[in-house]
């Protein structure tokens, strides 16, 4: 068996993700935000609106990791047979060690096809690869991962604080919060299930869901107290200009 290809990771940055998110295909209407609260009006009011994705940075520890091989879904209020849910939102396994930055990307992206631009290369891979439950091959996936690594390496060089090296072992990880069809997932390519149910969405934006709030306090309660300063979020939403 070949070894597990390594990147360097992404620096939680609003304008390194939103540079690539440019090059893949992501409109220029459209940008990432840094999100300071989920819970303080004062700090969410200055952020554009709506929220169509947002991307949590926290760190691993042994329970995290339990808990994504775990089938049971600790904040769900919705059963996944729910017969509302049509259609499975777009999952990609990740297979490239420490790249879960990009893998929280292109789920945000590949979730909001209408803020990418027509024959882009995402929009491209997501619609001649396109499959009936929408969890798209591995190899298939992989190719693509291949075909941009040049501008992923580009990206993962720009970061303010000096990056690790792609052998590293990283104890950080990027997971997505998405809507999709009016339900509310998470998404994160190491799950052995696909993308985790959270339940129904009860706003048209990310940032005022109460389910995402919960989800999101979920992993900072259950963080090591050494580490609990680690998190960040990011947010996709309309641009500034």
């Amino acid at each position: 068996m070949s070894p597990q290809r390594s990147v360097v990771p992404l620096e939680s940055n609003p304008e390194i993700f939103t540079s690539f998110a440019h090059s893949l295909g992501l409109s220029s209407n459209y940008a990432f935000h840094d999100i300071y609260s989920l819970t303080d009006p004062d700090l969410m009011a200055f952020l554009p609106r709506p929220m169509k994705a947002i991307i949590l940075l926290f760190p691993l520890n042994s329970f995290f990791e339990a808990a994504k091989d775990d089938s049971g879904d600790q904040t769900a209020v919705l059963d996944p047979r729910d017969s509302t849910i049509k259609q499975n939102p777009v999952w990609l396994k990740q297979t490239v060690r420490n790249a879960c930055g990009l893998y929280a990307l292109l789920h945000s992206l590949s979730n909001n096809p209408e803020v990418l631009e027509k024959d882009s290369k995402l929009e491209h891979f997501l619609t001649h690869n396109k499959r009936a439950d929408n969890r798209y091959a591995d190899e298939e996936t992989d190719a693509f991962i291949v075909s941009i690594s040049e501008m992923y390496n580009e990206n993962s060089s720009l970061g303010q604080t000096e990056a690790p090296s792609a052998e590293d072992e990283v104890d950080l990880h990027f997971i997505t919060f998405i809507e999709f069809q009016g339900h509310l997932y998470e998404m994160d390519g190491r799950r052995p299930n696909g993308a985790k149910l959270i339940g129904r969405a009860s706003s048209g934006d990310l940032l005022e869901d109460p389910l995402v709030k919960k989800s999101a306090q979920w992993y900072m309660d259950n963080a090591d107290e050494s580490s609990k300063m680690q998190f960040s979020l990011l947010g996709l939403a309309p641009n500034w200009d």
